[in-house]
This record gives C-alpha cells, sequence and structure tokens, in this order.
C-alpha cells in the first residue's frame, strides 16, 4: 500500500503494516518522542539538533551533522509522518507541530 494521506485517511485507514513502517524507523520513532514533549511548534534544525544529540551523543554534534539529519528529516521522515497525520509538516516554513491524538490511538 503506498503511504497514507490526510485527505485518504478516512476513506483509507493505514494498515497494520504501514503502522509498523512508520514506526519501524528510529529516527521517526524519536522525532514522535521528542515533539510529544514540545511546546509547538518547532523548527526543523531544533528538531535535528535533539535527534542528532541522541544519536551520536550532544558532545559529537556539530552543524554538518545537524544538517544532515535535517535533510533527511525534511526529505524522507517528516513527509511520511505528515502523510500519516501524526505531524503537520509545512516544507516552506519548516516548522513541525505534533497531532498527539492520532498516535495515542494507534499505540492503545
Amino acid at each position: 500500500m503506498s503511504s497514507p494521506t490526510r485527505e485518504s485517511a478516512g476513506a483509507n485507514e493505514p494498515t497494520e503494516s504501514d503502522w509498523c513502517r512508520l514506526l519501524g524507523s528510529d529516527r521517526r520513532r524519536m522525532t514522535i518522542d521528542i515533539l510529544s514533549g514540545q511546546e509547538p511548534p518547532i523548527e526543523l534544525t531544533e528538531l535535528a539538533s535533539g535527534i542528532a544529540a541522541r544519536e551520536r551523543g550532544a558532545d559529537a554534534v556539530d552543524d554538518e551533522t545537524v544538517a544532515r539529519v535535517a535533510c533527511s528529516l525534511h526529505h524522507v521522515h517528516l513527509p511520511m509522518i505528515d502523510a500519516f497525520g501524526v505531524i503537520e509538516y509545512s516544507p516552506e516554513t519548516t516548522r513541525i507541530r505534533s497531532c498527539p491524538t492520532r498516535l495515542d490511538v494507534r499505540i492503545e
């Protein structure tokens, strides 16, 4: 199945396999975890910095690492999480808002 979209979410709910694919990435799980503890909106670079610190340790984070993580989030992970309705991501402003009710329902 292709990635769900908000427009089709009501008519074509994600399958168990879709949810496993979404949550199968450490980076996507970290993204959801970080966003659940932040006051929205959060900037892409702030999120990328938090993920880089978790992945490499706070002392090993430099601007290049944050830029690489931000690129991965922007092009791969955030659009996928957005398609599931777990977050709202605006590529134009690079701001992210969480939609916790969508994920809370799924985890329960």
